[in-house]
């Protein structure tokens, strides 16, 4: 049984946030253990220079299950924290100040989009843990260097194992990309992640496993600025392109288009190394 469940970011650090039903609802006698949450009225309006609470439904409640300051269970000369890079400090020294050559924090990485699982029988940094059945898988954005890496959140975990460290470089020993889209490839049992970061834009499959094993596979779909993936009940692939184009001469503040939504179709989904046909959608006006 696999699922899906976005994340927060805050601005000043890394948070991974669980949006999970109030005790209240599994209080009782049963009765109301198939009730829909309420609607949110509306959403949060645009405040500049103000950071506005996330608006739930009464019967939701939010736990932070990650963020900046927990250690990673297996470091790296990459990252060490969830969320940061190991290039500077977490808080910035009173009275430093950044230079062409001198950083006074570490860089803060974006762990993007969540894939939540339900797995048996994962691994870890630890042999002798048991992790659990439930995860988050994320890649990370915005890394220093434009260099990634895949985390995954073991949410049954203690703090000690609760982030592990799934990969920093493919099976051929090259850095991961930045990454930006996620998502559980349920025919070939492996994550699915998109790259937007120009030249070096890429699809990589991983196995959801410790340690991670990353292959390229953008020389069988193709290289773009992929901001998300997604498939379909048939194993179909929806790819979504989000590169900003240059400003309109008629409205300077807004881009003229210049992304596409691609639709790959495998010749056999339980294998996606073995090619297809990619197409993209044409919108006739």
């Amino acid at each position: 049984m696999h699922h899906r469940l976005t994340k927060a970011i805050a601005s000043m650090a890394a948070f991974a946030i669980g949006v999970l039903p109030a005790s209240s609802l599994f209080a009782g006698d049963g009765n109301d253990s198939g009730k829909k949450p309420t609607a949110v009225q509306s959403a949060n309006p645009k405040a500049p220079g103000l950071a506005s609470p996330n608006i739930l439904s009464p019967e939701l409640t939010e736990a932070i299950v990650a963020q900046g300051s927990f250690k990673l269970e297996n470091t790296s000369d990459l990252t060490s924290f969830y969320g940061y890079d190991n290039d500077g400090p977490m808080v910035p020294v009173p009275g430093d100040l950044p230079s062409a050559t001198h950083k006074v924090e570490a860089t803060k990485t974006e762990p993007d989009k969540n894939t939540y699982l339900i797995l048996q029988n994962q691994h870890g940094a630890d042999p002798n843990y048991n992790y659990g059945t439930h995860f988050l898988y994320q890649g990370h954005e915005l890394g220093n260097g434009s260099q990634g890496y895949i985390t995954r959140i073991n949410l049954d975990a203690d703090g000690a194992h609760r982030v592990t460290l799934l990969a920093t470089t493919d099976v051929n020993g090259q850095t991961l990309p930045t990454i930006d889209g996620s998502t559980w490839y349920p025919f070939s049992h492996k994550l699915l992640f998109t790259s937007e970061s120009g030249s070096n834009a890429s699809i990589l499959q991983a196995t959801p496993d410790f340690p991670s094993s990353v292959e390229d596979i953008s020389g069988i779909i193709g290289r773009a600025g992929y901001e998300g993936v997604q498939s379909d009940r048939f194993g179909r692939l929806i790819l979504v392109e989000d590169v900003g184009g240059a400003l309109g001469t008629t409205n300077s503040h807004a881009r003229q288009p210049n992304s596409f939504i691609y639709r790959f179709l495998a010749n056999s989904p339980f294998d996606l190394k073995l090619g297809g046909k990619l197409q993209v959608l044409q919108v006739m006006s």
